[in-house]
């Protein structure tokens, strides 16, 4: 399916979500340039459901009033016409029976991280002393409307993106794949329709991109309180490195610390519940949600002992390489060592055997006599180097095998010949490496 299908359906399509016919009606009327809080508040009242939450969510902690409200009236101009609006689209849309019908997935599992980014984004933007944290949780809440569609309309081809039967590393890649465009561009394209404030608009659009600290504060709110919200419903595990590499990124952004996003993290759980009740949106009772965070918890701590796994095999593997990199260096510097030592002593040894052949051949006997002590001491001390040279091949044979190489080995060559050499002139007689082995045994 192309991008400009799904566009032009999103654009085109006047029912875009089955919307009910008071939201349609409160859409049409917030168009227009002189409507009034009592007029919304009328048709507010038409869908008892649509009043109950207005005035539940009026009357919550969120807005810290001393005093009751007792009217939609009352609602809706403390609420705004923003809040109202997308309050309305969410009761709207978040169905939850219908949605697990027609996509597969865990319905309060899907809606518990809807509410968990909102609640991130709302905390997130009184950390940070956004003017508007009310605008936060509304981004929250909808940034996943894009998803909503594909279940409504194409609910048989999402559900080959839930159970991973197209090839993608990420559940963007996947969407793509699949319609030629990710929720993301058409959660958009809807909150464009809807004629949503612009910087909700954009966030919707942006919140799985890097972090931009010149971006509108929302954008990045939006953002950090996605990556802080594990998603187990879609199936695609994001790389837990990575992640927190964006979080810390994006945090920078809204010159948050780790410690900021760690309170506030721990604070979501309980926070969610509560937004939960507030908006009569069932994401399961304590015990089940317990379950789901404890899940999570070890779903986390699996992939973060699989990382270290990894991290451990990749050392072991640079360790190894290196150990055979540096025992073949060692390898090359010794038998350049050694084989200097045999060429010294086999020209010292031919040098002699030729000067005793030219006496002889010249009549000279009797000097090559009295010259042969001296000849003997030569060849006696270039066979006991030609020695050492072979026990020290023997001894540094092995080692690439050294489980802790040492380059000593093949670097001191000099000082290992000239100590074998010594020990040797104190021997009776000349001990070759393999007779060595023989008495050993």
């Amino acid at each position: 399916m192309a991008k400009f299908d799904i566009v032009k359906e999103v654009r085109g399509n006047s029912d875009l979500l089955s919307l009910p016919q008071a939201l349609g009606e409160l859409l049409r009327e917030m168009d227009k340039p002189d409507f009034s809080s009592e007029t919304l508040a009328g048709i507010i009242l038409k869908d008892p459901s649509l009043t109950g939450r207005i005035l539940k969510m009026a009357n919550s902690s969120f807005y810290q009033r001393f005093s009751e409200i007792r009217t939609v009236h009352q609602a809706v101009q403390l609420l705004g016409v923003t809040t109202v609006k997308c309050l309305a689209l969410s009761s709207s849309i978040f169905r939850p029976q219908e949605i697990e019908a027609t996509s597969g997935i865990d319905a309060k599992e899907y809606f518990s991280k809807i509410l968990t980014v909102a609640a991130a984004s709302e905390k997130l933007a009184q950390k940070v002393s956004y003017e508007a944290p009310e605008e936060a949780f509304i981004a929250g809440l909808l940034q996943d409307i894009g998803t909503m569609f594909f279940f409504h309309h194409h609910p048989k081809e999402y559900r080959r993106i839930v159970s991973k039967q197209t090839k993608a590393m990420s559940l963007l890649e996947a969407e793509t794949n699949v319609f030629g465009i990710d929720h993301c561009e058409v959660g958009y394209h809807l909150a464009t329709k809807w004629r949503l404030p612009q910087q909700i608009v954009d966030a919707i659009r942006s919140h799985h991109t890097p972090g931009d600290p010149d971006e509108h504060p929302i954008t990045n709110i939006l953002r950090l309180a996605t990556l802080m919200t594990t998603d187990t419903s879609s199936g695609y595990d994001s790389d837990i490195e990575q992640r927190i590499g964006r979080v810390n990124q994006v945090a920078d952004c809204l010159s948050l610390s780790k410690d900021d996003v760690d309170i506030i993290s721990f604070s979501l759980l309980s926070w969610t519940a509560t937004v939960a009740e507030y908006l009569g949106i069932d994401i399961g009772d304590n015990e089940e949600i317990l379950a789901r965070a404890n899940r999570e918890i070890w779903h986390t701590y699996l992939m973060v002992e699989n990382l270290f796994k990894e991290r451990q095999e990749l050392s072991q593997k640079l360790l190894l390489e290196e150990r055979a990199k540096g025992a073949a260096e060692s390898k090359h510097i010794a038998v350049a060592t050694l084989s200097h030592y045999l060429n010294n002593a086999a020209m010292a040894i031919y040098g002699h055997s030729q000067l005793m052949r030219m006496q002889i051949n010249r009549g000279r006997e009797q000097e090559l006599i009295e010259k042969m002590p001296s000849t003997l001491d030569v060849i006696d001390k270039s066979i006991r180097k030609i020695v050492a040279v072979l026990a020290e091949i023997k001894e540094i044979s092995p080692i690439d095998q050294v489980k802790f190489l040492s380059t000593s080995k093949a670097m001191n060559i000099d000082d290992r010949i000239e100590k074998r050499l010594l020990r040797m002139q104190n021997e009776p007689g000349l001990i070759l490496p393999e007779e060595t082995d023989i008495a050993a045994k």
